[in-house]
C-alpha cells in the first residue's frame, strides 16, 4: 500500500514537471528566442540629430514635407546656413563616416515641429527605413517658420533608404556602397 501512494507521488512529479519544461520551450508553437542563434532581421539606427542649422532662403521647398539624403559638405552648405547665437553648440557632421538626412516643409505660421519617430535598419540587406512626423500647433503665431530636422547616419554601404511621412512612403533613395 505504501508502494502505490509513493509510485502516484513519483509520477505525479514526473508529469508536472515535463508539463512545465514543455511549457517553457514552446511558448504558442514558437521557440525560446534567447536560444535562436540567428541574429534579428532588424534593429535600431544609429542617428545622430544635428542643431544649429536653418533651410537657406535661395531654396525653394513646395511639398508637404520634402527629403534630402546628404553625403558631402559642398551640398550640405548649399543647402543649410549655420544659426550661431551666443550660447549654442552647431554640430557637424561628418562625411567621411556619415550621410546625412534632411527633412524640411514650405514655411508656416502653425509651429510645425519634424520629428523623427522611427530609425530602423535591416541587418539582413543594410537597408534603412525612418518615419517622419510633422506635428503642428492648433494657434496661428505671428511670423512663419520653414520647419527642418536633421539627423546624421553612419555611412555602412546601405543599400536603400526608405523615408516615411506616418506610414506613407514618401521616398526610396538608392545609395552606392
Amino acid at each position: 500500500m505504501q508502494y502505490r501512494f509513493l509510485l502516484s507521488v513519483v509520477l505525479c512529479s514526473l508529469m508536472a514537471v515535463s508539463c512545465n519544461n514543455n511549457q517553457a520551450t514552446n511558448h504558442n508553437g514558437s521557440t525560446d528566442s534567447t536560444l535562436d542563434p540567428q541574429a534579428s532581421p532588424s534593429g535600431s539606427l544609429d542617428v545622430k540629430p544635428l542643431s544649429g542649422y536653418f533651410v537657406k532662403n535661395t531654396i525653394t521647398v513646395n511639398d508637404s514635407l520634402t527629403f534630402w539624403v546628404i553625403d558631402n559638405a559642398k551640398t550640405f552648405d548649399s543647402l543649410f546656413g549655420v544659426g550661431k547665437t551666443m550660447n549654442n553648440t552647431i554640430d557637424q557632421p561628418d562625411f567621411g563616416t556619415q550621410l546625412v538626412i534632411a527633412a524640411t516643409m514650405p514655411a508656416t505660421y502653425y509651429g510645425t515641429q519634424i520629428e523623427l519617430s522611427s530609425a530602423t535598419i535591416d541587418n539582413l540587406t543594410n537597408n534603412a527605413t525612418l518615419r517622419f512626423e510633422a506635428p503642428a500647433n492648433q494657434e496661428k503665431g505671428s511670423a512663419a517658420i520653414m520647419p527642418l530636422w536633421l539627423g546624421a547616419i553612419p555611412k555602412t554601404g546601405k543599400s536603400i533608404i526608405k523615408l516615411y511621412t506616418g506610414e506613407h512612403l514618401s521616398t526610396t533613395v538608392h545609395e552606392q556602397p
